[in-house]
């Protein structure tokens, strides 16, 4: 499944971009419920979770394999400092490993990305879990990627 094919592209990434440039700082350092993440830890994670899987996809394209480890997520936002980054450079951040991963998942032969596999990591590693008797493919894994994102973009949007 191609990033474009899921309606997201370098220019889609760029839109979103400009979107987040606008938001108040003050805004998006505060957390958006009690204890949870502000808006700049979410955006941070999403630059996280955006390298990860670049590292994941090209790890399967050249293993042959869709299982993978976990990560620890909070322990990353928290290691990253995220909550004091200056937000402008955050969303650049952000923006640029999105903007990557979209330029990877095009480039990748259908073949690869529609291949299915008996074995995978999806039931602990995937946003939307799959259980791990269900057969699956790296395009699980890139749509997971955008399904993510789409949900984190939302809560980073709303007021």
């Amino acid at each position: 499944m191609k990033a474009c094919m899921l309606g997201y592209s370098v220019d889609r990434i760029a839109e979103i971009a400009d979107r987040l440039f606008d938001l108040d700082e003050s805004f998006v350092g505060k957390a958006r419920v009690e204890g949870g993440w502000s808006r700049k830890e979410i955006l941070g994670h999403l630059c996280d979770s955006a390298n990860v899987n670049q590292q994941r996809i090209i790890e399967s394209v050249l293993g042959g394999s869709i299982v993978f480890e976990g990560y620890a997520h909070r322990d990353w936002v928290r290691m990253n400092g995220y909550q004091g980054a200056d937000w402008e450079e955050l969303v650049t951040l952000w923006g640029a490993c999105t903007m990557q991963l979209c330029v990877l998942v095009d480039g990748l032969d259908d073949a690869v990305v529609e291949r299915e596999h008996a074995e995978h990591s999806y039931a602990t590693t995937a946003f939307r879990e799959l259980p791990a008797d269900v057969p699956s493919t790296l395009g699980y894994l890139i749509e997971d990627f955008f399904a993510h994102l789409e949900y984190h973009m939302a809560q980073i949007l709303e007021d």
